[in-house]
């Protein structure tokens, strides 16, 4: 069928598209908790996670190493608390006493993996928010006394362990910009699929930060608040709703966004007849034309759809791809989408 053949040759693109990195926004992805959507929508904060609730229990948990001249057995002393171990004793006194300060806004630059729109979009029921790329230097991003916190990029390693020797200075000391490095940005490399990036920030930047009651805790199990930081619009590039976002949701959302001039589009959910389910489905985004068409869109049920029935033109002139908008089937293929949806009303009609 005509056109068949464009769109796999477009998913091929996008996937290479995506995987070169020249991409300078980051994309961040939401679940449609209404908490979540209140808080950015609404209220316009975006949260900074504690290292206690990151999803992966092994995260920030290295395998310590110690030089051969240390004993293992004896008692180690802490501010009254006594620990059986070395390992135990730094692991409090220098991790579980510093991550739990910070908090963590994860990203990364491929907002079309299925896999994560599962897992951090609540089943592709969420969104993405398109972050610009100097997002960073924007004021609301900055500490009280205006210092930056640049996003860096996770490094993922076969081996998660810390050598505390090497890490200590001359003053016998583990500066904090070492711990950053060495636990907040590095990952195993099981998470590799994710491409993460990280903006971190001290969480007594927040007004409602408070010291956890407990000295040392585990992973800061006291401290159960949210940190909700304030953010301006002229952060944002986009706003990606989810294919299953409810339509509800997807009306908010949308007229947030519409009242903000900040760019929407809309997942889909594809499948390949030819490949049947035997590949990965493909999330494609594309963004509303006409104002019908973005009428049909906040208002068509979640479904699945079929390349099959999707067809292009073969128009594909080359842009510099810097953001979302600037991909070619973004929004080069406006015309095809009205169509669609005007079959869609159509069918729908009868």
């Amino acid at each position: 069928m005509e056109g068949i053949e464009d769109i796999r040759q477009d998913i091929t693109k996008q996937a290479a598209l995506y995987a070169s990195g020249e991409f300078n926004s980051y994309f961040k992805y939401c679940s449609d908790n209404p908490d979540v959507i209140k808080g950015i929508f609404k209220d316009k904060g975006i949260r900074f996670t504690q290292p206690r609730a990151l999803n992966d229990p092994l995260e920030f948990n290295p395998t310590m190493r110690f030089s051969g001249s240390r004993d293992y057995y004896q008692l180690y002393d802490l501010n009254g608390y006594l620990f059986p171990s070395i390992e135990g004793f730094f692991r409090v006194q220098i991790i579980d006493s510093q991550i739990n300060k910070f908090g963590i806004l994860s990203l990364t630059k491929i907002p079309n993996l299925f896999d994560m729109w599962s897992q951090y979009a609540n089943g592709h029921r969420g969104f993405i928010i398109e972050f610009k790329g100097e997002f960073w230097r924007n004021q609301c991003m900055k500490s009280k006394t205006g210092i930056a916190y640049p996003v860096k990029k996770v490094e993922y390693v076969e081996e998660y362990t810390l050598n505390l020797d090497e890490l200590v200075n001359e003053n016998k000391e583990i500066p904090v910009e070492i711990i950053h490095r060495e636990l907040f940005l590095k990952k195993t490399s099981r998470w590799q699929h994710e491409h993460e990036y990280r903006m971190v920030r001290p969480l007594s930047d927040h007004s409602d930060y408070k010291l956890p009651q407990t000295k040392y805790t585990y992973r800061g199990a006291d401290d159960t608040n949210l940190y909700l930081f304030p953010f301006d619009w002229d952060c944002v590039a986009s706003v990606v709703l989810g294919a299953y976002m409810s339509v509800e949701n997807k009306e908010m959302i949308a007229s947030v966004c519409e009242t903000n001039n900040i760019e929407w589009s809309q997942a889909f959910i594809f499948r390949d007849k030819k490949d049947s389910f035997g590949k990965p489905c493909t999330v494609f985004i594309v963004t509303p034309g006409r104002t019908d068409a973005k009428e049909a869109i906040l208002q068509a049920q979640p479904y699945n759809l079929c390349i099959d029935s999707w067809h292009f033109n073969k128009d594909r002139s080359p842009k510099s791809i810097t953001k979302l908008s600037n991909l070619p089937y973004y929004l080069a293929h406006k015309e095809i989408v009205n169509t669609y949806y005007d079959n869609l009303k159509a069918n729908t009609s009868k």
